[in-house]
């Protein structure tokens, strides 16, 4: 360069001044970029650089360090031996940045606007390919060390996922690839092979109803979709809303629960849950399955509170969907009983009025933060501040079971509660699972338990499969016909019972426990009338004997089953009152274990090989 240069003495000032610039941009901008890095916590043991002394902050320990680290490399004394490889990390990094803008050309979104009128993004790609062969042309042994510490690095990163947002093209990235997978699935028509469950909970607030939602997602894990539906009757502001999701989010992320929340206010029982089966979801990504608790003050609720449920189950129907009710013994409501977080007001139920309260609309929300920057708050954000609030809040000795859970008075949650709280988190190491499949409903009553079953949890216990006899003297014949259907199913039972004398008259020990039901619906409903006419009874009379029946026959078989798993009645409308139905619900399931009430929607879910 000397011999061509009109100047020789011009090129060793050039080399001084570049090296110089260089040097000096290294020294200066290096520590401040370390001193972001160690501030966002990506890397263990290094916070102690991220602090800064004056008013304009400054890194003097990032200063120190990039010193030592300098003056180590000079001491070498041998540039041959140290240029490759300062000059391969000088690569990655240009590497890194053509790819990172050709990234975020090609996730489009759309805060990405650069300035420059040439750039494309193409050019951003091959720069970056180029740098990479450069790197490999200079040295490639150096080159595979350059991009093991990189790689080495990520992992760190993406394994301790530190609480930071920077807005990265990779999330624009994800948000495409969700809208383009969700639009391509809209055009695939549906198939029995590919059926999934994707489950609507009526939970209210997830804390408040755990074990609901633990039941809904051992059917959804890994497998389809699940959405805690809240519906509150009061109206919610902005503040109110991000609050409720901040707190049902963090509950999910804490259980390990990969599951939506959706709020709808200012509506009662009835209008919030056809909202919510109407507008919830997008394309095929929505719930074709209703899961509710089942209504354990049905009779001394007011007569209008339980006609809304009962409407429910008709609406869901009439939308195509299937239905699921489970009850447990002890409930599945403890938002009087407990609280989640260190949070002094109660989680909020389907029928809390949240305008009494003044506290919820500061709850976890700074004051200092405007509307429009709580409603574009990323989840991820509220979950992480949450989850670290929570856990913080609490005493180091706290048990590893009750350490998000207190009692409303603040004293540790009883034993009995948290075990009926964590009744479907329990490893079941025997017991038997109960499949009562009475009509054919599409085959979901014989899904649902058979997915239960290959669940870590419950795969120790044993599927029993029973049914009832169309006909009295071919009871052998149906028998084996059933154990064909399951095993083309590809069932796998432990036993098979066939049900021949289901249309006997109950005993009279039973209608006595009917009657009951009823004389505490009248004692207890509205204005003496229980709402069940004599009309009814009457013409209903067969349908009340089945039901009474086969609750003779559950205590026979199921009473100490682990789960039951039955087909739920056909609530039909103008036929059947609210009253009658329930008390038929409550006959079925009073004093049994965990019992799920089950209908299809007469689509077939299960495929066979004929």
């Amino acid at each position: 360069m000397e011999l061509v240069s009109a100047w020789g003495l011009l090129i060793y000032l050039g080399c001084f001044a570049a090296t110089l610039s260089s040097a000096l941009a290294s020294l200066v901008s290096a520590p401040k970029v370390f001193q972001a890095l160690c501030n966002d916590k990506l890397y263990p043991y290094i916070e102690m650089f991220g602090k800064g002394y004056g008013k304009n902050n400054e890194p003097v320990r990032g200063y120190v360090l990039t010193f030592i680290i300098a003056m180590i490399f000079i001491l070498v004394a041998e540039l041959n031996a140290i240029a490759p490889l300062i000059s391969n990390f000088f690569l990655a990094a240009y590497a890194l940045i053509n790819f990172s803008t050709f990234h975020a050309s090609l996730a489009k979104p759309v805060g990405w606007r650069p300035t420059f009128k040439y750039y494309n993004m193409w050019l951003s790609l091959v720069g970056s390919i180029l740098c990479v062969a450069v790197m490999f042309l200079i040295s490639w042994v150096t080159a595979l060390l350059t991009f093991a510490a990189i790689l080495f690095l990520y992992m760190v990163v993406n394994y301790r996922k530190p609480d930071v947002n920077w807005g990265s093209s990779t999330q624009a990235q994800t948000y495409k690839n969700a809208l383009t997978s969700v639009q391509q699935l809209n055009n695939v028509d549906e198939h029995v092979k590919n059926y999934r469950p994707q489950i609507m909970v009526l939970c209210g607030m997830p804390s408040s109803r755990p074990s609901l939602v633990d039941f809904a997602y051992l059917i959804t894990k890994q497998l389809s979709l699940i959405v805690c539906g809240h519906i509150v009757k009061a109206n919610l502001n902005i503040r109110q809303r991000a609050a409720l999701r901040e707190k049902a989010y963090s509950w999910l992320l804490i259980q390990k629960i990969k599951g939506f929340y959706c709020a709808v206010d200012d509506m009662n029982f009835e209008e919030g849950a056809k909202a919510l089966l109407q507008a919830y979801g997008v394309g095929k990504l929505r719930p074709n399955i209703l899961l509710m608790g089942f209504k354990e003050n049905w009779a001394t609720c007011e007569s209008a509170d339980r006609e809304q449920y009962f409407n429910v189950l008709h609406k869901a129907l009439d939308m195509h969907l299937s239905i699921c009710i489970l009850r447990v013994p002890g409930g599945l409501d403890f938002s009087k009983t407990i609280t989640f977080g260190d949070e002094t007001l109660s989680p909020s139920s389907n029928q809390s009025d949240l305008s009494k309260s003044k506290s919820i609309s500061n709850l976890s929300i700074p004051r200092n933060q405007s509307y429009t920057k709580v409603s574009h708050e990323s989840i991820d954000d509220l979950t992480s501040s949450a989850e670290n609030k929570f856990k913080l809040g609490f005493a180091k000795d706290a048990s590893k079971e009750n350490i998000f859970y207190k009692s409303i008075d603040g004293t540790d949650v009883p034993a009995e509660i948290m075990t009926n709280i964590k009744i479907f988190q329990m490893k079941h190491k025997i017991g038997q699972i109960d499949v009562w499949w009475l009509y054919d409903d599409g085959g979901l009553t014989l899904l649902l338990p058979y997915i239960i079953n290959t669940r870590r949890t419950w795969s120790s216990c044993k599927l029993r499969v029973f049914a009832l006899a169309n006909k009295k003297n071919e009871f052998d014949s149906e028998q084996r016909s059933m154990a064909g259907l399951l095993s083309k199913f590809r069932i796998d039972y432990s036993d098979l019972k066939i049900i021949p004398d289901i249309n006997r008259k109950p005993l009279e020990s039973t209608k006595v426990i009917f009657e009951n039901e009823l004389q505490r619906l009248k004692r207890e409903g509205d204005g003496g009338d229980t709402g069940v006419t004599e009309i009814e009874l009457l013409s209903m009379k067969d349908k009340t004997n089945r039901h009474l029946r086969l609750r003779e026959l559950l205590l026979e078989n199921s009473k100490s089953s682990t789960l039951v798993v039955m087909t739920l009645p056909m609530p039909r409308r103008n036929v059947v009152s609210a009253e009658l139905y329930m008390t038929w619900l409550e006959v079925l399931t009073k004093d049994m274990p965990p019992f799920l009430l089950v209908r299809g929607n007469q689509t077939s879910v299960l495929t066979f090989y004929s």
